[in-house]
């Protein structure tokens, strides 16, 4: 038992110790897990918005990496705006050649409708009043709004919570807020994404030295934790209503 608790322990310092949440392309966290969501992303935004967008809102856009893979695609922004409380971050943005605004997501000073399209990815979970950033999203958007959060409730159960992560977010309060401001689910779809290398590693490692023996023990070990720790993240689009469109822009 005193293995297994001690096993526990370091699989929970792994978990905490991910990394930053927009990490350099290269590295290992960035393939496993953003590319593949960026990824998605950019095919929804192209099928369902269009390659041609007149004001696009990123909330949270870390260093402004969305943008980039949305240009790779052919997707062309007449005016990208990237909102941070980061200063650091909407330096790097900038540097992309997108307008950077240094704000908060529960306020974002903007008018109401502005943008064609708001992006809100794996931001609301950083968040004390995720109701709060919801509305204010949904305020600023003119036609669609594509939002991305992770579902840890297995992971946070387990006692794997992301420290970062203040707030847990539900698709039922997505839902219910955007159907209240006029907009209609358009897309819902779920990405898994198994937890990065450096956990099975350390695990391994640690396994490894002291029950070399039970390599079955060990293979069982290593399918249950691939099961168990599975990152999830939800990917909502939400559109106005043809009506709702046309009374919003009198």
């Amino acid at each position: 038992m005193d293995i297994l608790r001690r096993l526990f322990s370091v699989m929970k310092q792994a978990v905490s110790t991910i990394g930053e949440s927009d990490p350099r392309p290269n590295t290992y966290l960035a393939k496993l897990f953003h590319k593949p969501r960026y990824d998605e992303i950019v095919s929804i935004v192209k099928e369902y918005v269009g390659d041609s967008i007149s004001v696009l809102i990123d909330v949270g856009c870390g260093k402004g990496v969305l943008y980039d893979f949305l240009v790779r695609a052919g997707v062309r922004v007449e005016m990208y705006i990237c909102c941070d409380i980061k200063e650091s971050y909407l330096r790097e943005a900038k540097e992309r050649g997108v307008i950077g605004i240094f704000c908060d997501a529960h306020n974002l000073p903007f008018r109401k409708g502005i943008a064609d399209l708001v992006i809100c990815s794996e931001v609301l979970e950083h968040l004390e009043e995720p109701s709060k950033a919801i509305l204010s999203i949904f305020r600023i958007a003119g036609k669609s709004v594509l939002i991305t959060f992770p579902n840890e409730r297995v992971k946070n159960a387990l006692g794997f919570r992301y420290p970062e992560h203040i707030s847990d977010i539900r698709l039922e309060d997505l839902v219910y807020y955007a159907n209240r401001l006029g907009y209609k689910t358009r897309l819902h779809k779920r990405l898994y994404f198994a937890f990065p290398a450096s956990i099975l590693d350390k695990v391994f490692r640690f396994t490894y030295q002291r029950l070399l023996l039970f390599s079955a023990f060990l293979s069982a070990l290593s399918l249950i934790l691939k099961e168990l720790c599975l990152i999830k993240t939800e990917v909502v689009l939400f559109t106005k209503s043809k009506n709702e469109v046309e009374s919003s822009s009198k």
